[in-house]
C-alpha cells in the first residue's frame, strides 16, 4: 500500500467543511478581482477553485461511503452483543 496517507484515506465531516470553506473563500477571491479588472488573476483562481471542487466532491463521496460502511458494520457487531446476551 501507499506510504503517505491521502486525504480520502479517513475522512472526516471536519476535513470536508473546511474545503467547502476554503471553495468558498476562492469564489469571494476572484469575484473582488473581476470586480477590479484582474480578469488573468480572477482565471487563475477560479481554475484553483475548480480543483477544490472536485476534491470536495470526493471527499463527500468518501465520507458517504465510510458512513455506509460503519452502517453495515453496527447491525453485525449488535446481533453479536445480542447473541452473547441470551447465551
Amino acid at each position: 500500500m501507499a506510504l503517505v496517507t491521502g486525504i480520502y484515506d479517513n475522512p472526516s465531516k471536519n476535513a470536508y467543511l473546511q474545503l467547502l470553506d476554503y471553495e468558498a473563500f476562492t469564489v469571494q477571491i476572484a469575484e473582488l478581482h473581476k470586480r477590479n479588472g484582474f480578469l488573468d488573476e480572477a482565471r487563475a483562481v477560479l481554475r484553483v477553485r475548480n480543483e477544490i471542487r472536485i476534491k470536495r466532491i470526493c471527499m463527500k463521496a468518501a465520507l458517504d461511503q465510510k458512513e455506509k460502511a460503519d452502517r453495515a458494520a453496527t447491525p453485525s457487531a449488535t446481533k453479536e452483543k445480542t447473541i452473547s446476551l441470551i447465551v
